[in-house]
Order: structure tokens, then C-alpha cells, then sequence
């Protein structure tokens, strides 16, 4: 009975750190966002976008995800890579293009003849068509040097409270929530090589636990029971990336994971649907 008592007293000490550092009252709520459109609606349009932006918002998605860079000469706008070859043609670099060579380009044509001619979107312009929605901005920060201008952005139109920021870059997860205490800001993670879903919820809890938030946006493969009871344990809310296999979206939706992100919304919003109502 001692050494029992004496075990699982060891036990609590160790956990303990990871167990009560992420107490929701000590981090801004995570916005609701069940299903989130990835890039926008990036099967139905071009990816990052206001054509994809409106089609998430119509699809009745309750996040819309966007990828943000600057240009050369300071303006922030959408783009996932950091070139613009794939997107536009243009053989630069995201900032190396100056503003006014990015509004020469088409944005729209590789997706699709429908799509031609649609132009850059700017992280202003981004905002401003999801400030009146149902449909929350998750933002996606993809490079150093402009950290204040994405808080500076969600400030002016007062989303600081239904935003999400999320970053694969900790350091930057770090200067974001200084910037922004209010402001819901998850890294994003995935599993390393030869990582177990246990080992990997052990390394969230501890980085998450440096960089001082509770969000972690994981890749969908780190997902299963024992994962999510770890991180819950450790006061941790989960968002996962990208889930666009029907398979892999109804076990997201059977383990209960908050917020699901996919390139097909529509199939997560169904999922959802079908789920509740049972």
C-alpha cells in the first residue's frame, strides 16, 4: 500500500506541469470553428483567393483558413508557397515581388479557364469580406518580419476576439500571444519521424507550454483516443489539419476533434450534420 501511495504520488509530481499549466481561464477561448475551409474553398476555387473565400463563407463553413506573406514593399496578401510560380507564373519569391507586380498577376488562371483573371487578395481584403460573416478568419502566418501587422490587421477590424492565428514557427506562436494576449493563437504540428500519437501529445504539451498558448492545430494522422485524452488532461484544445479523405473526416467526427480542417468543407459540414443527428 506504501510503495502504491508512494508511486502514484511520484506520479502527480511528474504530470503535474504539463496537467495545470493550460487552465482555461488563463488563455483567450478558441473561437468556434467545427469545419474550416482550407486556403478557402480550395476545391471549388483558387486557393487563397476571394473567390475561394466567398465559396467557404457560402458553403457555410465556420472558419476560413488563409495563408498571409509580405510583399517586398510591405503589404501583406494571400499566398500558400514561398514562390509565386505555381500560382501566378512569375518565377519569385513572395517577398521579392513588390505590390504592383503582384496586382499585374493573375492569381486564378492555373485553377481553371473560369478563373482567370482573379487577382491577388490582400490580408485586408480578406478581413474585410469575413468581418460580416458567420465564417471566422484563421490565419496562417508563413514568414518572419511582420507579426505586428497580422495582429495590427484583426485589431482594426476588431476580430482580435473570433480569430485564430496559427504558425508552424513557435518562436513566432511566442511573439504573437506578447503582441496579443487576447488574441487565440495554435501551432501547428504534426507527427516527427518514428513519433508515436503519445509521444508526439508529450512534445505539444511541452512546447505549447514554453511558447505560453493551449491551441495545438495537429495533422489528422497524430489523432486518436489517447492522444486527445492527453492533451484534454493537460487543458489543451485540439484543431487538426488537412482531412480530405470521407474515411478519415468520419473518424475526426467519431473522436469528437472541435475543429476540422479541410480542401472539402462541404464533406466535413456534412459529416458534422449526420453525427448530431443521431
Amino acid at each position: 500500500m506504501k510503495k502504491s501511495f508512494l508511486a502514484s504520488a511520484v506520479a502527480a509530481l511528474v504530470l503535474s506541469p504539463f496537467c495545470s499549466f493550460a487552465q482555461e481561464a488563463a488563455f483567450p477561448p478558441l473561437p468556434s470553428t467545427p469545419t474550416v475551409a482550407h486556403r478557402g474553398f480550395s476545391a471549388a476555387a483558387p486557393e487563397n483567393t476571394l473567390s475561394s473565400v466567398m465559396a467557404a463563407i457560402e458553403v457555410g463553413a465556420q472558419g476560413c483558413e488563409f495563408d498571409i506573406y509580405q510583399s517586398k514593399d510591405g503589404v501583406v496578401y494571400l499566398n500558400h508557397d514561398g514562390k509565386l510560380k505555381r500560382t501566378t507564373g512569375l518565377d519569385k519569391t513572395c517577398g521579392e515581388a513588390t505590390f504592383e507586380e503582384l496586382r499585374q498577376l493573375d492569381f486564378g488562371a492555373w485553377k481553371g479557364e473560369q478563373f482567370k483573371g482573379e487577382k491577388l487578395t490582400t490580408y485586408d481584403e480578406a478581413l474585410a469580406v469575413l468581418k460580416y460573416t458567420g465564417t471566422r478568419p484563421v490565419v496562417e502566418v508563413k514568414a518572419n518580419g511582420f507579426e505586428d501587422k497580422v495582429v495590427d490587421g484583426l485589431r482594426r477590424f476588431k476580430l482580435i476576439e473570433t480569430a485564430v492565428v496559427i504558425d508552424f514557427n513557435a518562436d513566432r506562436v511566442k511573439k504573437m500571444r506578447e503582441l496579443e494576449p487576447k488574441l487565440c493563437v495554435a501551432w501547428l504540428t504534426g507527427l516527427q519521424k518514428n513519433e508515436t500519437p503519445k509521444q508526439c501529445a508529450e512534445r505539444i504539451i511541452k512546447t505549447l507550454k514554453e511558447i505560453n498558448t493551449n491551441v495545438v492545430d495537429v495533422h489528422f494522422a497524430a489523432v486518436n483516443e489517447e492522444f486527445l485524452q492527453i492533451l484534454k488532461d493537460a487543458g489543451i484544445r485540439v484543431m487538426c489539419w488537412t482531412v480530405n479523405n470521407p474515411a478519415d473526416i468520419q473518424r475526426m467526427v467519431d473522436l469528437g476533434v472541435e475543429s476540422i480542417t479541410s480542401d472539402r468543407p462541404d464533406l466535413v459540414l456534412e459529416a458534422q450534420k449526420k453525427a448530431a443527428a443521431k
